[in-house]
Order: C-alpha cells, then structure tokens, then sequence
C-alpha cells in the first residue's frame, strides 16, 4: 500500500534550498494552501484516483479501506457517491409502478415533500446514520410517528437502490443507531376499547337523525369511514332471509376531489370487496333510516378525478343531498365525544365557528371497526372469519390492530374455563 502523499513539502529537495520552520522540510509550491496529505491510488479500471485530509492518519486510514475495497471487489468511485439525494429520489419515483393511480401523487407529494426538500442537496455518500437519526426525530416532530414511519420507508427503498446501483456501499438506514430511531408505522393497540358499546350508544344519540345510523354501519358491520360513505341499499339482499352486505366501494379523495373506488388496497383487477353478515336488528334500523331519509343518486368520478363518472344510490348524504365530505363529518363527529364527555375542547368558540379538539384519533369513527372486532371475537367469531369480513389479508394483524377487552369478557372466560373443569370433572 503507498504512503500519503505531502502536497505541502517536496519529496525530492534539491541542495541548498530553505526549509520552513514549522516542519523543517522545504516548502512546495502548496504550502500550507488546502488539506496537507494527498491519498492516491488506482481504481479498477487503472485510473489514477486521490484524496486530501488534514491529518496523515486520516490519509492513511483511507488508502487501507481503499485498498482493501479494491481486493475484495466492494470499491466504489468517490464521485458516483457524489449524486445528489434528489437525483436519485426523483429517480426512484420515476421506476415506481402504480397499480392504483391515486397512489402516485401521494407518493410524489410524500417524496418531494419530506424527503427531497430536507435532503435534497446531500450526496448519498454524505447521507451517514446520525443524519438520517436527526432527520426522523424532526420527521417525527413534524407529522407524527405513524406517518413518519410511512415516509421513511419510501427513504430506506431510496438508499437501497443506491446500493444497488453501487453508488455507495451500504445503507445507512440499515445501521444499527437508525433502526433504534425508525419510528413505528402502526401504533400499539390498547387494551381498552377507545369507543365502547356505551360510549357508541351516547355518540349516536348526539348526531343528527339523518347520521345516526351511520354508527350502526361502522360497529355492526365493521365499515371503515369512506365505505359507510359509499354504501348503497342495492348493497344488501333486502328480500333473503340470511342478508348480506356487499361492502364493495369507497369515496375518498383524489387531489382534492371526491371519487368512488374499490375498498382499501383494491383496484379493477382485485377489488378487495367482501360480504358481512346484516342482523335483523341493523336491517330493521337502516330500513328505518332509509324510510325517514330515501337514498340519493350521486354521480362521482371512478378511482381518479379524471375517471368515468359512476351513479351510486348512497344511503348517507347532507342535507343538500351530497356525498358526505369527511372533514366535514369529523368535526361533527368531535362535537359529540366532547357532549358525551370522551374529550374536551381546547377553546371558547363554538361549534360549527372554529371550536377545537384535543387529539383523538383513537375515537374518531374507526374506532366503531375496533368495536366491531372486538365484540365479534368475544361472541366466539373465529380470528380467520373476522379478518375475512374486516378485509383483512392477514389474520394476525386483526389481533394485533383490533382486539380490545371488552367488557365483561373476563367473566366470560372465567365461565368458560369453569365449565371445561366441570367437563372434565
């Protein structure tokens, strides 16, 4: 392995020629003008290759990684780890493929947003563990832990690309010090129901008549907030004895427009539609909801806003007869857990004048899927059924997500347990 090179001294002095006081070495032209030590050697395609340091044992540390690298095949140029974290995001975004074409914008303005505008301008090889530790505290700061999860994903796939592309050699989001950092994706599920059977009865009693059913759609048929939206009469097999309800459309937001689409995760090809269970009780309640408020025709864009436009019945809609917008929603929503005493406000104005909450999003009305899957598992709903009439793909994240204690569950086991002693007795 060569030595460093001294920039600021000749190597081969000639005869007679003053040598400078500090080192007593005579000075080259470079004395004392940038980094002292020079680190050269040849890279795999014979190219002469060099860096300066301060120090010589910095100098000398980098030619042993060098060459090292070189022997065991792992070296890369200096100047490919010099791309830019720009370059490289907006290249990862472009090589993505959507199967939904909602997801793209999200993924760009995530992209852009959080990652491209903090980091933008660090080359990948200057992209080390402490940074990306610094940039997922404030990540986190910013838009929570959950979300802050999701962006550093879209992060880690970046970085491994340009390991990939052997524009750097290892990952720093797969340090040590960042995976103790990586903020979760999904919070921990508590052991107490947010929302319970109770607490729903109360919520219903403080909306509007023409909303109150829509707390019987979320816990009695475990509906997720946008599929309540979208559900039509012509979704349940009113004439047959055993009813079921076709859970098999959304509306959610494509930049700022309201769209029909497939439940969660579906598109044309797999639409993830599913079919749940309607007791008699909840036909009886929607039958009467529909008697009070006839469901309305509402025309709406497919999928995207530039989508074919669909007519749905919907059994839900405002006054003016028009697609329930759930910000709108959600504040009446909060309007009511603060009257039944489940949060409170953290100001004087009033509601409907910008009256604001404590964070609660453990009780907003997700929290009536939780309900719906709690209840189940407690009446002896096998996990695999539940996940199945929930949407869910895999069963043991329906018991990590949305088992709860409900109440008098432990009584129940207690009775249960009793009688497989009295069985056995």
């Amino acid at each position: 392995m060569a030595e460093p090179y001294d920039r600021w001294h000749k190597s081969r002095p000639k005869a007679g020629e003053t040598k400078c006081r500090a080192h007593s070495k005579v000075p080259s032209k470079d004395h004392g003008r940038g980094k002292r030590w020079l680190a050269r050697w040849r890279g795999p395609d014979g190219a002469q290759l060099s860096e300066s340091f301060e120090k010589y044992e910095d100098a000398k540390n980098h030619l042993a990684k060098v060459t090292t690298s070189l022997n065991e095949g792992t070296y890369i140029a200096k100047e490919k780890g010099d791309t830019l974290i720009r370059d490289l995001a907006e290249r990862w975004l472009a090589d993505q493929v959507f199967r939904n074409p909602r997801t793209e914008p999200q993924y760009i303005a995530r992209v852009r947003r959080h990652i491209i505008m903090p980091l933008g301008d660090v080359k990948v090889r200057a992209l080390i563990p402490s940074r990306v530790v610094a940039w997922i505290k404030q990540l986190s700061l910013t838009v929570g832990e959950a979300y802050a999860g999701l962006i550093y994903t879209h992060l880690n796939a970046i970085m491994t690309m340009a390991v990939d592309d052997e524009l750097i050699q290892k990952n720093p989001c797969a340090s040590l010090s960042v995976q103790r950092a990586k903020p979760r994706r999904q919070r921990k599920a508590s052991k107490e129901l947010p929302v319970n059977w109770d607490d729903s009865e109360a919520i219903k009693d403080h909306l509007q008549d023409r909303y109150k059913a829509i707390v019987d759609c979320g816990r009695g048929l475990g509906m997720r907030q946008g599929e309540i939206f979208g559900f039509s009469p012509d979704d349940i097999n009113w004439l047959q004895t055993d009813k079921v309800a076709h859970i098999r459309r959304q509306i959610v937001h494509d930049r700022g427009v309201m769209v029909f689409a497939p439940p969660k995760g579906g598109n044309d090809d797999d639409p993830k539609d599913r079919f749940v269970p309607v007791d008699d009780r909840l036909a009886l309640i929607l039958s009467e909801h529909l008697r009070c408020f006839p469901p309305v025709e509402v025309t709406l864009p497919w999928v995207e806003r530039s989508g074919p436009p669909v007519t749905v019945r919907l059994i839900f809609t405002t006054r003016e007869h028009t697609p329930l917008n759930k910000n709108y929603f959600n504040y009446l929503w909060k309007a009511a857990l603060e009257a039944v005493g489940l949060i409170k406000a953290v100001n004087d104005k009033g509601v409907g004048r910008g009256r604001r909450w404590e964070k609660c999003r453990d009780k907003m009305m997700h929290s009536l899927r939780h309900l719906f899957a709690s209840e189940a598992l407690n009446e002896g709903v096998d996990v695999y059924t539940l996940a199945d009439l929930l949407g869910h793909e895999d069963p043991a994240f329906t018991l990590r997500r949305y088992v709860h204690r409900v109440a008098k569950s432990l009584d129940k086991a207690r009775k249960a347990i009793g009688r497989r002693y009295r069985t056995a007795a």
